[in-house]
């Protein structure tokens, strides 16, 4: 082998050594720019967070269910069907002012065999907006609305599970309102026949509110088709 191969060798082994080692040094430089891009993103979630906080609202009903609770038949229940039922208010708790709120009250399942999900609800629908520390009137329940009682806010269904954790309890009463960045929140409670409201959470940034539940189910656009179609007959 002359002088001129080995150089030649000599070289190419040099060459690829130093790509080897510019490889490793450019995947390491990526992995340290990833790494501070992950800190950067986590730190303006972070900092995002903490400015939603600052306005967040949270909801709570104000007084109790006994307007439209029936004793005489010995086991405490709500008054299920009845129109006009009024009861108190809600009041926003929390450092921001609520809007477009929404609620829906389902009771436990019907005692059957196995146990059927509720399908008789009160609804709250578009409740005035509420600042920090505000009272809202009291409310006119209505029965409109087709979402299923077996629909889940944070993995909480809408009616009474019926299990030992809720033994007593006589509705669930969920809550949906938005705060000024347009995020949407839930609060849930439950109603116990002889102490009241207890608190299940309150949820941030949740994926639909009660109105858009609502939207989704097939018996409301079946009825907003209907009425679309309506209104272009109507039309000269």
């Amino acid at each position: 082998m002359d002088i001129g191969t080995i150089v030649t060798l000599i070289i190419a082994g040099i060459s690829a050594i130093a790509t080897v080692v510019i490889a490793v040094f450019t995947y390491k430089t990526i992995q340290a720019y990833e790494k501070q891009v992950q800190i950067g993103q986590d730190q303006v979630r972070v900092s995002q967070e903490q400015q939603f906080n600052q306005f967040r609202p949270i909801l709570q009903p104000v007084g109790s269910l006994e307007d439209i609770i029936e004793k005489s038949a010995g086991k405490p229940h709500i008054k299920w069907g009845y129109q006009n039922q009024v009861i108190d208010g809600l009041r926003n708790i929390g450092v921001g002012p609520a809007f477009n709120i929404y609620g829906i009250l389902f009771g436990p399942p019907y005692i059957t065999t196995p146990p059927k999900p509720p399908t008789e609800r009160y609804v709250v629908w578009n409740y005035p907006a509420l600042s920090p520390g505000e009272a809202g009137a009291r409310i006119t329940l209505e029965q409109s609305t087709n979402v299923s009682s077996e629909t889940t806010i944070e993995g909480y269904p809408l009616y009474v599970p019926d299990d030992v954790d809720h033994i007593g309890i006589i509705a669930r009463f969920t809550l949906t309102y938005h705060d000024v960045f347009n995020r949407k929140h839930a609060s849930i409670y439950d109603y116990h026949s002889q102490s009241g409201w207890r608190i299940r959470g309150h949820f941030p940034n949740i994926d639909h509110d009660i109105y858009e539940l609502d939207r989704q189910t097939p018996a409301t656009q079946q009825a907003a088709q209907f009425w679309m179609l309506q209104g272009k007959r109507a039309q000269p």
